[in-house]
């Protein structure tokens, strides 16, 4: 049996290999069919198919986005990733989906602060992600954009 760690670790990989196709074909294969991303408190904020529609949404707008990783530890029967994200916004970032509307090309170089996320493995297939820093809010602080207050 695979370990949780190597999954996150093969999915990541298998990723970035040749992106942004092998990032919705990686996560096709390493995303169980009920994979929920969670927000930094544990409330479901996506399924499958928007995390994935975030990740199109994030290479259409960002033509050599990567997500770097640091460090993948198994802990408390998770992922730890450590991890930061990079790219040139070269495209427009539509987020009209979460309000924002949409963040014209800016041709800025952007790599956020290093950041951590649990990822939730069972099996083979990643079942879910929770945030614990960074992420999407360091994308937009790096584009000077705001999210609105909830």
């Amino acid at each position: 049996m695979t370990s949780k760690e190597d999954v996150v670790k093969t999915y990541h990989d298998e990723a970035y290999t040749n992106p942004p196709s092998s990032v919705i074909e990686a996560g096709e294969k390493y995303l169980s069919d009920d994979f929920q991303g969670l927000d930094k408190e544990g409330n479901a904020n996506s399924d499958k198919t928007a995390f994935l529609g975030m990740t199109h949404l994030l290479f259409s707008a960002f033509k050599d986005f990567r997500g770097v990783v640091h460090d993948v530890e198994e802990k408390d029967d998770a992922v730890l990733l450590t991890f930061h994200f990079e790219g040139t916004h070269t495209g427009d970032f539509d987020l009209s989906g979460m309000g924002l509307g949409v963040i014209p090309a800016s041709g800025k170089r952007i790599v956020t602060p290093e950041a951590k996320s649990w990822f939730m493995v069972e099996g083979d297939k990643i079942v879910g992600t929770q945030p614990i820093s960074g992420g999407m809010e360091d994308i937009l602080a790096e584009l000077g954009v705001t999210p609105p207050s909830e």
